[in-house]
């Protein structure tokens, strides 16, 4: 099983979400994750860097 490249909890059955940070959006988190950086993003907020991740939810 994979986990989330940001939370690094186990990634749920089904398609994965794709971190906003990188270009090629080919990094996959889950999907509360994905969530938060879409809120973030709506809300102007910056983005928390890889450099601060594992998160915790």
């Amino acid at each position: 099983m994979t986990n989330c490249a940001r939370c690094r909890q186990p990634l749920p059955d089904g398609p994965p979400a794709r971190s906003r940070l990188t270009h090629d959006r080919q990094l996959t988190i889950c999907s509360a994750c994905g969530t938060d950086e879409a809120v973030r993003d709506l809300t102007g907020l910056a983005p928390i860097p890889p450099t601060e991740w594992p998160l915790n939810h």
